[in-house]
């Protein structure tokens, strides 16, 4: 009886728990990895580019309190590391008397064009020379004195970087209400905005994209600078198509006697291999760019992690995204993808290969051409600006004449018509001939034909039917 209620018992949950009773696995089951489904295309997977990449870890920033017991002040402040500027001048006395921003003052916001876990950048208008700039401005607050050092070594960075064509310029920078606020040049759009809209991209315009970034990479490298954080969010195209480099936010001084325990990467998915174990340098640059032609040439769509993150750091490249490249472009991104960074080559080794070499130098001569258009288009600008003011010197004495002497005709006409009024009436012996008289008048017939004595006339015409009188009085 009890063997019975016990197989009973057994069958009963049997049936109501089958999944779990055969499914049971002493060990999980492995998962493979497939090529096919690790990598896409951007085009095909449509991926958003509004969310944002993670926050970098803040680093010694314990809460302000602890560090300001009282207000810190918030008037703007200009930032700059150089002897000529002091860092305490203000900007404007109207920045410290009003409770606008100065950067509302100074600059009409015209629209945001980015975001990002920095902060954001706008597209303004300044009301001092009325150009077209773009300001980004901290998204957070400092949270501390070290937060604050760290954020304004980004301007140290731009103010010891000399100007280059293919890195975004600086112009100033600004601290206002615990906010930094970065001046720089405008360009047309972000390399990232323009891939999205333009999925096919010729290998052309790819090599011109490279050897624009190789440039300032380079420039960036023999100033003993890594970027740190190359991706196409960061990358530019000027308004002359030209690439640009831009954000310095994570830029890393590597010269000897650095501090490298502030170091920190860049987006997880253009980081080269070598950073997970702490070693910083030029070649991660190499690497991130590499990635971010990669990403150009074949439209793919980088993956931020697991099997397909360790893959391309591994050597392994999707060859079926990069079919109708050429053979030298598939050479230039595998050298720039070596996962050692012992055996990856330098920017000047790059800039040294053969193909590479033709293209820098085919590009150079383009920018030297669009230098001289733009020089011709400014000087005749200048020679029309010279031409119109030299014409309105010499009509603006004609012109005086002119109104000096309409004023004193008019005048004179207005006394005569004020003494003499016009009289435009029409009266109907206006209208009669000279030689009407009373022998020949179709109008009317004389009563009689005597005459009187005293030389008055005793005839008087008739009419034989009466005229209208029309008149076309002007009233004064």
């Amino acid at each position: 009886m009890n063997e019975n209620l016990k197989f009973k018992t057994l069958l009963l949950q049997y049936r109501q728990f089958p999944k779990k009773i055969t499914n049971s696995s002493p060990r999980p089951t492995p998962r493979f990895f497939q090529d096919v489904q690790t990598f896409s295309t951007k085009k095909a997977k449509g991926t958003p580019r509004d969310s944002l990449p993670p926050r970098p870890p803040v680093k010694s920033a314990p809460p302000v309190s602890r560090i300001f017991p009282h207000r810190p002040v918030e008037r703007a402040q200009i930032v700059s590391f150089r002897s000529q500027h002091s860092n305490g001048s203000f900007l404007g006395n109207s920045s410290n008397n009003d409770r606008n921003l100065y950067f509302e003052q100074e600059f009409e916001i015209i629209c945001k064009i980015g975001m990002g876990s920095f902060g954001e950048v706008y597209k303004v208008k300044s009301k001092e020379d009325g150009k077209l700039y773009a300001v980004k401005r901290s998204h957070e607050r400092f949270r501390g004195d070290a937060d604050r050092r760290r954020k304004l070594e980004e301007v140290a960075k731009h103010e010891t970087l000399p100007p280059h064509p293919n890195c975004v310029t600086f112009y100033r920078a600004w601290e206002e209400r615990q906010r930094l606020y970065i001046q720089a040049e405008l360009c047309k759009i972000s390399f990232s905005e323009y891939t999205d809209q333009h999925h096919e991209m010729l290998e052309e315009g790819i090599w011109n994209f490279l050897v624009d970034l190789l440039m300032a990479v380079k420039h960036l490298h023999d100033h003993n600078l890594v970027h740190m954080d190359i991706k196409p969010e960061n990358i530019f195209i000027s308004y002359d198509n030209i690439c640009k480099l831009g954000d310095f936010g994570l830029v890393l001084d590597v010269s000897k006697g650095s501090d490298l325990s502030e170091a920190q990467e860049g987006d997880p998915k253009y980081i080269a291999p070598e950073l997970m174990d702490g070693k910083f340098g030029k070649p991660a640059d190499v690497f991130s760019l590499g990635m971010a032609t990669l990403e150009l040439a074949g439209d793919l769509d980088l993956p931020r992690g697991e099997e397909g993150w360790h893959l391309l750091r591994s050597g392994t490249i999707p060859e079926e995204f990069l079919r109708d490249k050429s053979f030298d472009l598939k050479y230039v991104i595998r050298q720039m993808l070596d996962p050692d960074p012992r055996s990856r080559p330098t920017v000047d080794q790059v800039l040294a290969f053969p193909y590479v070499r033709r293209m820098w130098k085919r590009r150079r001569r383009e920018y030297v051409m669009k230098s001289v258009i733009n020089s011709i288009k400014a000087m005749f600008f200048r020679l029309l600006q010279f031409v119109f003011m030299i014409t309105s010197v010499f009509s603006f004495p004609v012109k005086k004449i002119r109104e000096r002497q309409v004023p004193s005709s008019s005048s004179h006409n207005t006394s005569y018509s004020s003494g003499y009024p016009l009289d435009h009436s029409i009266s109907d012996d206006d209208c009669f001939e000279d030689d009407i008289s009373i022998h020949n008048n179709s109008v009317g017939a004389p009563l009689d034909s005597s005459s009187s004595s005293d030389g008055f006339s005793s005839e008087f015409i008739v009419p034989s039917r009466p005229m209208p009188r029309h008149a076309f009085t002007t009233p004064v």
